[in-house]
């Protein structure tokens, strides 16, 4: 007889005992005598009928747990041993156990649970610190469309203004304790183009800046915040009319990989190889699919070769080579067109997709909203999106910055990135007339709610 039945038949079954004698069928201790090194305790609720037990290790043997109960003489559980192996790819078991006193008797839900280990961030305890219009508490440089780029390391975020004296960061670790303390960068001899400062990225602890423009479109470096910055690339660019309304840069810890950036009302992106952080050379444009919005992202997926996610604001998200070549294109429905800055990066033994969409302003690109999942599964970026295409498509995380839509497409900023100490993950979200948001998720630790000395069970 199952619990639910027991229970349904307690009123009008004279052999179900509920009585609060105790001499009959209860159960106020219950041990488990030979499966660790002690005994372990378990803690029964006698409202509900259940009984459960702090997790036990993966290894154990289950397959023959012995209960010690303590009943009056002639009381007894149905069985001497109860098979509690777990399944595989399970974490728990539950068996119904029974206490018998003649012709009464009381069933009780046991429940055993494995302690596994457990990966990636924990978003439902992450510490969110808001500078955007969800917060009210919006980070005036966002206000209108002067700061058009933004970014994120383990220490700084980076905040990219058109107006050449206020390109500056900000330390995360005065950002968690509530302290907005503003740190200009050195613009010594930043000049040119259209605007002389338009976008801007973190790469390893390097900055690096573009203006907006063709003739010449200029790169400049910053080796840390402090640092003086160096005019790295200064050319002029087969892109027609300008590049520099976006910057994505993808380097290796030694400063070797490539930076793109996309061409104002074309279906152009400029390639510039980039070796030991400064020497900028190879630029080409490379022809992508074409849209009508002004900028493009170009992402490397951590830890796979060769691989970069590629999107405009109006076209879906693509797996694509370092020259463009389409690898995998995700369907138009599953996520919005203008989902920005898409990532791919790892974390704890997780492998997570994240990114933000711009505010388009249109039915089918919610505005400003910072996405995360867990795409775990899959032996290749190419499967992992299969199988998210196919599944659910539940976020792990979830966070609206809010904000009104701006007159036309601006880009919009997500990044990543670890503590130093490697038990937090950062995620980091920006957009016009939005602001910004920085979250921290801890390392994802197992939790148990057995507390016996806390516990409200009897």
């Amino acid at each position: 007889m199952s619990l639910l039945c027991a229970i349904m038949i307690s009123c009008g079954d004279e052999k179900y005992d509920t009585s609060d004698s105790p001499n009959l069928t209860y159960i106020k201790n219950i041990r488990i005598l030979n499966v660790a090194d002690t005994v372990i305790y378990g803690k029964v609720n006698e409202l509900t009928k259940e009984i459960k037990f702090p997790k036990l290790d993966s290894l154990s043997d289950l397959s023959a747990v012995r209960f010690a109960v303590d009943l009056p003489e002639g009381v007894y559980l149905d069985k001497e041993t109860y098979d509690f192996t777990v399944a595989e790819g399970e974490t728990q078991k539950q068996l119904t156990i029974t206490v018998v006193n003649g012709k009464k008797f009381r069933e009780y839900l046991v429940t055993i649970r494995l302690s596994v280990p457990v990966f990636g961030a924990d978003f439902a305890r992450a510490s969110v610190y808001d500078h955007s219009k969800a917060g009210s508490n919006m980070y005036p440089d966002f206000e209108g469309i002067n700061t058009r780029s933004a970014d994120m390391d383990s220490t700084h975020v980076l905040i990219v203004s058109r107006n050449t004296s206020w390109l500056h960061v900000l330390k995360l670790a005065d950002l968690k304790q509530g302290t907005v303390n503003p740190i200009p960068l050195d613009v010594t001899d930043v000049s040119g183009g259209t605007y002389a400062i338009s976008s801007g990225r973190f790469s390893h602890g390097h900055i690096y800046v573009c203006n907006l423009g063709n003739a010449p479109f200029s790169i400049y470096h910053w080796d840390n915040v402090a640092a003086v910055p160096t005019k790295v690339f200064s050319e002029t660019v087969l892109v027609s009319p300008r590049a520099g309304d976006d910057l994505s840069v993808n380097l290796d810890e030694n400063g070797n990989g490539y930076i793109y950036s996309g061409t104002n009302s074309s279906n152009n992106v400029l390639r510039i190889k980039v070796t030991g952080f400064t020497n900028l050379s190879e630029p080409i444009v490379i022809p992508m699919p074409y849209g009508t919005r002004l900028w493009y992202y170009f992402n490397l997926v951590e830890g796979a070769a060769n691989e970069y996610l590629f999107t405009k604001a109006d076209i879906p998200i693509r797996l694509v080579s370092e020259d463009g070549t389409d690898k995998y294109v995700m369907a138009n429905a599953s996520f919005p067109l203008g989902s920005a800055d898409p990532r791919i990066f790892h974390y704890n033994e997780k492998r997570y997709f994240g990114f933000i969409t711009s505010n388009l302003g249109t039915p089918n690109c919610p505005d400003n909203i910072l996405y995360v999942y867990d795409i775990t599964r899959g032996a290749t970026t190419q499967e992992a999106f299969e199988l998210l295409e196919a599944g659910s498509k539940i976020p792990e995380l979830k966070y609206d910055l809010k904000g009104a839509a701006t007159p036309t497409a601006y880009p919009a900023n997500f990044n990543w990135a670890i503590s130093g100490d490697a038990n937090s993950l950062y995620l980091f979200g920006a957009s016009p007339n939005s602001g910004f948001i920085f979250i921290e998720a801890d390392k994802a630790t197992e939790y148990d709610e057995f507390d016996y000395l806390n516990s409200d069970w009897q």
